[in-house]
């Protein structure tokens, strides 16, 4: 009789990461077979795909590295190939595939998510054959406003919510005691420009990466239409205004972690009391 299977996607953040870790080694799972999935969408960062294979190769995940095979015939839903760390696209070649039968994703309708995360997933793993199959999300106790009203029904569970109760402070404070980190501020992750970021983080990006633009003014230039012009419905700002606007002043987005341990070592600082008695 086959074990049940823990599906455990890997986004490429810390958090994920360290639920991956906490899986392998909680004995709440040994009951389950487990895999380790990263579904990439071609647009995340290097620093990313580097974290992802440092992950894999030193706790020995076995990580599921796959794509989306987008079937361009109508009435036919995606598929998946499996890929790895030497083959991964790296410059958007899935997420443009998708455009290229799909409206540009936004913040109404997201379809690179779709598409090219739960898809790919979800065909991978249901071609595994397992009969039951529970799915971890790397979702904080900080976070848990985001857990599904459905999540008993789906079968997803929140390890770091129930078992563990962790929070972002304690995520980044482990990943300081391993000998290895992402090398990414924590505005920066995933795919590097996504719209679903806040608009000083794209801005901060951008300031900080021009470049980093190119592929998203491109994209957006040449997939939009009437129903969908850009890719932020939110904000209703383009691309190309984001270009423009990070030209100007602004507030820059800060590495929240960062700025916590420069205030903890202010307080830690040891001077001479400058209202001691003369």
């Amino acid at each position: 009789m086959r074990k049940k299977l823990l599906v455990c996607t890997f986004s490429g953040g810390r958090t994920s990461a360290f639920m991956g870790r906490m899986l392998q080694e909680h004995p709440k799972y040994k009951e389950f077979d487990k895999v380790f999935l990263f579904a990439n969408t071609g647009k995340e960062r290097p620093e990313t795909l580097e974290f992802i294979n440092r992950c894999d190769k030193q706790w020995g995940l076995n990580v599921v590295w796959l794509e989306a095979n987008v079937i361009h015939e109508k009435g036919v839903g995606t598929n998946y190939k499996i890929v790895d760390y030497d083959t991964a696209s790296r410059n958007g070649e899935p997420f443009k595939d998708m455009l290229n039968k799909y409206p540009l994703p936004n913040n109404k309708a997201s379809n690179c998510t779709r598409e090219l995360k739960l898809a790919p997933i979800s065909k991978y793993v249901k071609s595994l054959g397992y009969d039951e199959v529970y799915t971890a999300m790397g979702i904080r106790f900080d976070e848990r406003h985001r857990e599904s009203n459905n999540a008993k029904k789906d079968n997803v569970i929140y390890p770091l919510i129930y078992d563990m109760k962790v929070d972002s402070k304690f995520v980044r404070d482990w990943w300081e005691r391993q000998d290895f980190d992402l090398q990414l501020k924590d505005y920066e992750g995933n795919c590097d420009l996504c719209f679903k970021k806040s608009l000083k983080k794209r801005l901060t990006i951008i300031k900080e990466n021009p470049e980093s633009a190119n592929w998203w003014l491109d994209m957006e230039q040449t997939y939009s239409d009437e129903k969908v012009p850009r890719f932020d419905l939110r904000t209703n700002v383009s691309i190309e205004e984001l270009v423009e606007m990070a030209k100007r002043p602004f507030t820059k987005a800060q590495d929240l972690h960062e700025l916590s341990k420069q205030q903890t070592d202010l307080f830690n600082i040891e001077t001479d009391c400058f209202c001691k008695a003369n």
